[in-house]
């Protein structure tokens, strides 16, 4: 093939290795993050929140807004 022809082979390829190279670092970001990851029951008994108590409070806060 002469030089400066597109080459459709090639490009293929260079597209592969870019969509590999992407998957393969979000693989590696999600090992990483979850392997840091307590938990829902874990990070709510070290902050002594839950989900309800959550909403409870922001309901109130926006209550209070709204009055104002």
């Amino acid at each position: 093939m002469p030089v400066g022809e597109p080459n459709p082979g090639s490009a293929f390829l260079m597209l592969a290795s870019a969509i590999c190279l992407l998957g393969a670092s979000f693989v590696v970001c999600y090992m990483i993050w979850s392997a840091g990851w307590e938990g829902w029951e874990a990070w709510n008994a070290r902050t002594g929140l839950n989900e309800d108590e959550a909403r409870y409070e922001q309901q109130k806060r926006l209550m209070e807004r709204s009055e104002k």
